[in-house]
């Protein structure tokens, strides 16, 4: 899947491969956060069904609540109009409220395209109908009558049927059901159902971002996710948008509110969200394989501290650090390190699911050398438990140990086992393949490819800077030694 950017601040043109792991190194103000940014608000669009589908496939009632469609070029096309036609979408008024461009003039002429194959889309398919059947389930809350979608495929031809959740339902009362689901709720047939899972599997069912702000706001998040705070928020969004008063728009910036790009907002509503979902305790004999990571997480990088959620004395929860038995410390007296760990070790212990999709800014900020390439190891296991990772960095050392990672033994897990025992974390999962991994550097107001087909991934480019460094110790210590005694004779 590939991503093209045009015009998008300093770059003019520029395509990103995007991967189960895509990594961008660049200088600071090269455009990496933008295109992480957009890359981001792309994916929240794309995976809405917005246009109404009805008609645009191949879709037959084979019976009384039975449906099929043709698995053709026709179909597989459908989803790649699709693709390109809600990023084209993502411009004007949209891209200014997601950034916040109080200016106005800063994304005017920015476009988006996305370019997916058909191969893409039919391995979506697959992987929907790999099992003997999927089953969707659907309650019309105006009938009070739950029922379930099964999706089946038979060759070339998928087929959809309507049943009901429970058996002993009325065969009348289902009828009535079928009937409703035809005439009255045209635009939630099957058909809109079935494209909607396509595109989720596609393009990962849930996209979260680890802005680099996420240090400082996982203190105060409680502070700017209040209620009150994020209606107006909404609410300037909507004049941002609608109004064309400069003089309006004056008395907002006037007024001293605080403006984020979308991201940075949703990543508060995590926080938030997090914060107030219902969880069940987290036992050993319970734990899921990113529970187990974040476990892991905590041992190598935290010397063993856990982050968790904790509930308060009046019925809430807070972030609390266990630094030894029996002594919890509030997270603003943590170290910094552990703040910019914090929000991914709370996705690893309450949202992760397979098939998500991470945009992390900056992963290394705060951490030691050695931390940045445990935490690459830790990621890398993400992708292979199939998280999708897109993540900009400044960072030589996850450069470098990026293109250790990529060269396992995956032919033959005896020595990829053997080869992990060179890791930091002992763990074969961080090997990733070569093909699952893509590598950028920013120059030149471009992405400049580093995956190297038969080295991996090659970073020496940038070197630069530490050869520049080792060149001016040279330059600076044969300047300040004495001259030569003719010269002083002289």
């Amino acid at each position: 899947m590939k991503i093209k950017f045009s015009n998008l601040g300093s770059i003019q043109e520029t395509e990103l491969d995007l991967r189960p792991l895509t990594v961008i190194i660049g200088p600071n103000n090269s455009g990496k956060t933008y295109i992480a940014y957009s890359t981001y608000g792309l994916w929240q669009r794309v995976t809405r069904t917005l246009n109404i589908y009805k008609g645009q496939l191949d879709f037959k009632e084979e019976d009384n609540g039975i449906w099929s469609l043709p698995i053709d070029n026709n179909l597989l096309d459908f989803f790649i109009r699709d693709a390109e036609e809600m990023a084209k979408s993502f411009q004007g008024s949209s891209l200014e409220s997601f950034f916040q461009d109080s200016s106005r003039k800063l994304f005017s002429n920015t476009l988006f395209s996305i370019i997916i194959s058909r191969q893409e889309v039919e391995n979506a398919i697959n992987i929907l109908t790999q099992q003997e059947s999927f089953h969707l389930e659907i309650v019309y809350l105006e009938y009070g009558i739950p029922i379930k979608l099964k999706i089946s495929r038979q060759n070339n031809k998928l087929f959809f049927m309507l049943q009901p959740k429970n058996e002993k339902n009325n065969i009348n009362e289902y009828r009535l059901l079928i009937e409703y689901f035809q005439d009255y709720h045209q635009t939630n047939t099957p058909e809109i159902y079935f494209i909607d899972i396509i595109k989720q599997i596609i393009f990962s069912a849930k996209i979260f971002p680890f802005p680099a702000e996420r240090n400082a706001f996982i203190n105060t998040y409680k502070i700017l996710s209040n209620r009150r705070y994020r209606l107006l928020k909404q609410t300037q969004r909507e004049l941002l948008i609608n109004s064309s008063s400069e003089r309006q728009f004056e008395l907002l910036k006037e007024q001293g509110d605080i403006r984020y790009p979308q991201p940075v907002e949703d990543f508060l509503d995590f926080l938030t969200e997090i914060e107030l979902q219902e969880t069940t305790k987290i036992n050993s004999s319970n734990k899921n394989e990113f529970q187990k990571l974040a476990d892991e997480i905590e041992k190598q990088l935290q010397n063993k501290n856990k982050t968790n959620l904790k509930p308060t004395k009046l019925g809430g929860k807070e972030i609390k650090v266990s630094v030894k038995r029996g002594l919890e410390i509030d997270l603003y007296n943590a170290s910094s390190s552990i703040k910019q760990l914090a929000p991914l070790l709370l996705y690893l212990r309450y949202r992760a699911r397979k098939g998500d999709f991470l945009v992390i800014d900056e992963p290394e900020m705060n951490l030691h050398p050695e931390s940045q390439a445990k935490l690459l190891e830790a990621l890398s296991i993400l992708v292979n438990l199939g998280v999708r990772i897109l993540l900009t960095t400044h960072s030589p050392y996850i450069m470098a140990h990026l293109n250790n990672l990529v060269n396992g033994n995956h032919e033959n897990y005896e020595m990829l086992k053997r080869q992990s025992s060179s890791l930091y974390l002992q763990d074969e999962r961080a090997f990733l393949h070569k093909d699952k991994v893509s590598a950028y550097e920013m120059k030149d107001n471009k992405l400049v490819s580093l995956n190297d087909p038969d080295y991996g991934i090659r970073w020496d480019t940038l070197s630069d800077v530490s050869v520049d460094i080792q060149q001016k110790f040279f330059q600076i210590y044969e300047a300040g030694q004495e001259k030569p005694d003719e010269e002083t004779e002289e």
